[in-house]
């Protein structure tokens, strides 16, 4: 399996097998990672990366003191929509640090623990881009996207997806979590987070 793996993402064989091959191998632990990005536009081939925040979970636990909160130095021209949305101005985004020092932080963070978030194939789309460019792999880590938690939980209780409100928001009402600074990464990872537990129905013993 790994060995397939390896052929179908890392031709030539990549860097992987050094200095990250350990993300490649299978995780035993018990934690998952929540992160989510921002970016210039909505666009997961187009959109740079201006923000990405990260924490990890373990049962009912977040450990926010050891949280992931980078914003990146980019001059990228951002839709204002987005702006809107995420509040990121180009004189915050100069403050940023380099793109390359974030992902290299972000990989050592993530390891190779299960990654978890709200539309997660936009975040793993636009950071798949920026490690496919510098190191040659893509994430290898297994996806958790919590709003298929959320319907799963809810198909349990017979209860259809078309009356579901799949939206953030929506989630968070029916789950009563609360809306953490909404459209920041690290308030929505926050509430990922939260959603997350609820969903995976940990309870203390």
């Amino acid at each position: 399996m790994l060995k397939r793996w390896f052929e179908d993402h890392l031709p030539g064989r990549s860097r992987l097998q050094g200095r990250w091959s350990f993300m490649a191998e299978p995780y035993s632990g018990d934690e998952v990672v929540v992160l989510d990005c921002e970016t210039s536009v909505f666009d997961k081939k187009k959109g740079e990366l201006l923000s990405v925040a990260a924490v990890r979970v373990k049962g009912n636990e977040i450990f926010l003191t050891e949280a992931l909160d980078l914003t990146i130095r980019s001059d990228a021209v951002t839709d204002p929509d987005a702006v809107r949305i995420h509040y990121l101005r180009r004189e915050d985004r100069l403050a940023g640090i380099e793109v390359e020092d974030a992902i290299e932080q972000l990989l050592a963070f993530i390891g190779n623990r299960p990654i978890c978030g709200f539309y997660i194939e936009y975040d793993r789309a636009i950071l798949n881009r920026y490690i496919k460019q510098l190191y040659g792999f893509k994430l290898p880590n297994r996806f958790i996207e919590v709003s298929e938690l959320y319907v799963k939980a809810k198909r349990r209780h017979h209860i259809h997806e078309v009356h579901l409100d799949l939206r953030f928001e929506g989630l968070a009402k029916d789950l009563q979590v609360p809306v953490v600074e909404r459209h920041t990464a690290m308030g929505d990872v926050i509430s990922t987070a939260l959603m997350y537990i609820k969903l995976t129905g940990f309870r203390k013993t």
